[in-house]
């Protein structure tokens, strides 16, 4: 038996410590790298931004991941047990947050199968491991302390894998615990604080409010060592104690309604609640004037409560709006408003001459008023003044954007702007197409990516009164993220599309917002921010074509002179502008049954020096296969629908690959079924099965219908399924574990 212990200050972009073996005898182990393709040991990673990504990496390359909270300063300690499981060994892992000296274990890392092979000669044989290795990206990370024995062990060695223990409410009923040892010996519990009592396994908690700490051990026997004590803490919430926060959104207190006649208007409201793992909104209802209307959350599961009303004259009214939660615990808001058809020009000021920078924020959020109306402007035009703080604009190129929140509570991307190489700049864009969600008191924020003195930013938006085609609209967020350009790995990254429009939709428009990113030597075609590409937005049996080039000299907002390279043609944006914004009309389609929506990336083009192509080799065919800053793509997608009547749509978008493959079981062992979730799925596609390095390991053809699928041969570890044929490329992962 191995302990490996070391201290470790978590950075932003995440760090690894382990022990393995250097197979090439170059001096270090860099497990993963495809360079390094038979480098590897067990390692521990501590994932920077987000702590569920947190990991022990087998051998195998198998991840399991966990969740701690182990920023600044903390201690962990590897417990490696080569005698286990025949020879396969076994992994617990514990950490000490702070450097307390108090052990925790991670209950998802206790007594892990580590799948060794002794007398390989390979990574997956313990004797030949030769080296401990560590790493770490940017200049907040440390190490220290680093500290490897073999422990006096009387007995083998045996782990607890103790089950978490969710929070519970105060009148909870009493619950079992649930643990097991690897020895098959029984596991003890014991309270170790808190307001609960134990009998055996079955918990009873006392009624009050508290952290309840419980331990699981097992003293071992004559053949067993005794366990290393696992505990589980959770929390015990009384659900009295905590009221909802309510935020009347729509209409805003003191704001007028604008219509010509008597219509339907959105009521929004947004309530949330402390605890929501435990606690939930129970009910939200406006009482306007006498008359009861109850707000729902539908699907979005936003914290978003919206119903519609009709207003029975024009005048003021008053609005009184409650939210009662799990413990019958009410919040109440009113509003006043008044109901007019006296329309006229309006302008809204937002962001105020607001500095976005590192040493004030980069990412600037509030709540702004705008009116309600219903088919009351037919013109909404958003005026972005960009200038310098003192000292001087950021300068650099940044990526920026400006964001509302719906009334169903989802984010949109209105815009996104490019700022420009250390100048002040001015800029227009119509935002008419989200009239539906510029009402009421709306949620706005916007964002630069800057690591400097930034930008100072002002946004004024002017509402010309007038009557608009239809009465009103609605946002969908169909596509959100940034997607690989050229990944052997993932062709065509873009989840396809499976539309319905409701009854009464009349028109609509797709709005997409594309920009490429990522240039350089390492990057094939100096792709994807000077790599002019034609992708196809493919609409059922239609397509269309989006040429993702913008010619940046003159500047297509004008500003110009710049510092830097502003004058060269970019992918779907210039420095110093509004990105392009690429409109689709859909409206031949609102009344057909299970639109299917396609983007398809231009599909000649590879980034040949990617990490997932397995012809990469380092030196010989590209510089760095794995220097990163690969060629990318942030994408919006945005589908408005148009009508004269007002629907509420009952959830979020549906989104699901073409092929719909689904590989049941996963994990599997020797056999995995290929199925498809599409209805009547008949494709003619070709299935490759790729090791995560990228070599080819099986090959079949698949027409859609269930298959059983022989992998016994393939090693335990993750797998990456392809799907190609005319239609696309979809990729599946599939984990084997024996």
């Amino acid at each position: 038996m191995i302990e490996m212990e070391i201290d470790m200050h978590r950075n932003w972009w995440g760090m690894f410590f382990g022990v393995g073996f250097d197979a090439d005898g170059d001096g270090y182990i860099a497990p993963g790298l495809s360079t390094e393709p038979d480098d590897g040991g067990i390692y521990l990673n501590i994932a920077g931004q987000n702590l569920a990504n947190n990991k022990i990496v087998l051998p195998n390359e198998e991840e399991i991941s966990f969740s701690a909270d182990n920023s600044g300063w903390c201690r962990y300690k590897i417990v490696l047990d080569f005698t286990a499981n025949d020879g396969a060994g076994a992994v617990a892992l514990f950490y000490d947050p702070g450097i307390t000296g108090e052990w925790i274990s991670i209950p998802e890392i206790q007594g892990v199968n580590m799948g060794l092979t002794p007398g390989s000669g390979d990574k997956m044989d313990r004797t030949v491991w030769d080296g401990i290795f560590f790493h770490a990206s940017g200049g907040t990370a440390g190490f220290d302390n680093i500290l490897i024995r073999e422990p006096e062990n009387n007995g083998q060695s045996q782990f607890i894998e103790f089950t978490a223990i969710s929070n519970k409410l105060t009148t909870d009923p009493p619950f079992e615990l649930e643990a097991t040892a690897t020895s098959g010996l029984p596991v003890e519990f014991e309270v170790v604080e808190g307001p609960a009592t134990l009998d055996g396994n079955t918990v009873t908690l006392t009624g009050e409010a508290g952290f309840v700490t419980i331990t699981a051990n097992q003293p071992g026997d004559d053949v067993w060592a005794p366990a290393p004590e696992v505990s589980q803490t959770f929390e015990v919430v009384d659900p009295t104690a905590y009221a909802p926060e309510l935020t009347v959104r729509r209409p805003a207190d003191e704001t007028k309604v604008y219509m010509s006649e008597l219509n339907p208007v959105i009521i929004v409201a947004s309530a949330y609640i402390e605890h929501p793992e435990v606690l939930g909104i129970t009910g939200v209802s406006a009482d306007i004037d006498g008359e009861i209307v109850t707000l729902t959350e539908k699907n979005w599961n936003t914290g978003y409560f919206n119903t519609q009303w009709i207003p029975p004259a024009f005048g003021t009214y008053t609005m009184t709006v409650t939210a009662t939660s799990t413990g019958d615990m009410a919040t109440t808001e009113t509003v006043t408003f008044e109901v007019t058809d006296n329309v006229t020009d309006l302008s809204v000021q937002t962001f105020d001459m607001v500095h976005i920078s590192t040493s004030t924020s980069t990412t600037v959020t509030d709540d702004f008023v705008f009116p309600t109306y219903v088919g009351s402007f037919d013109q909404l035009m958003l005026y972005l003044d960009v200038t310098c703080p003192a000292g001087g604009c950021d300068p650099w190129d940044r990526v920026g954007n400006m964001e509302a929140r719906g009334p169903n509570g989802e984010w949109v991307e209105l815009l996104r702007y490019i700022t420009p190489y250390g100048v002040p700049c001015d800029h227009t864009i119509d935002v008419t197409d989200y009239a539906s969600i510029l009402q009421g008191l709306v949620e706005l924020r916007f964002s630069i990516g800057t690591d400097a003195q930034g930008f100072v930013v002002d946004v004024m938006i002017d509402l010309h009164a007038g009557m608009p085609e239809y009465k009103y609209n609605w946002v969908d967020v169909i596509w959100r993220g940034t997607f690989p350009f050229g990944d052997y790995a993932n062709m065509q990254p873009m989840d396809t599309i499976i539309w319905n429009y409701d009854n009464c939709t009349e028109a609509s428009k797709l709005k997409i917002i594309n920009t490429g990113h990522g240039w350089g030597d390492l990057n094939t075609g100096n792709a994807a921010e000077f790599y002019e590409a034609t992708h196809h937005i493919k609409v059922n049996d239609d397509s269309f074509e989006q040429h993702l080039w913008v010619d940046c000299n003159p500047n297509p907002d004008g500003c110009q002179p710049q510092n830097g390279t502003w004058y060269f043609d970019r992918a779907g944006w210039c420095p110093g502008s509004i990105s392009y914004v690429y409109d689709y009309d859909l409206t031949p389609y609102v009344n057909t049954p299970d639109v299917e929506i396609v983007y398809e990336f231009y599909p000649d083009y590879m980034d040949l020096c990617h990490p997932n192509n397995p012809n990469c080799v380092t030196g010989v065919t590209c510089a760095d296969c794995q220097a990163g800053f690969n060629p990318h793509f942030i994408i919006s997608g945005n589908l408005i629908s148009y009508s004269d009547e007002l629907s509420i749509p009952v959830g979020e978008t549906e989104q699901q690959p073409y092929y719909g493959l689904q590989l049941l079981p996963n994990p599997a062992i020797d056999r995995v079924e290929l199925s498809s979730n599409r209805e009547n799925a008949a494709i003619s596609a070709t299935v490759q099965v790729f090791d995560i390095s990228g070599h080819l390991l099986k090959q079949m053809s698949w027409d859609g219908n269930p298959v059983m699928m022989d992998v016994s041969e393939l090693k335990n570890g993750m797998y990456i399924f392809v799907i190609r044929s005319e239609r696309g490329t979809e990729t599946k992962k599939l984990l084997i574990r024996k």
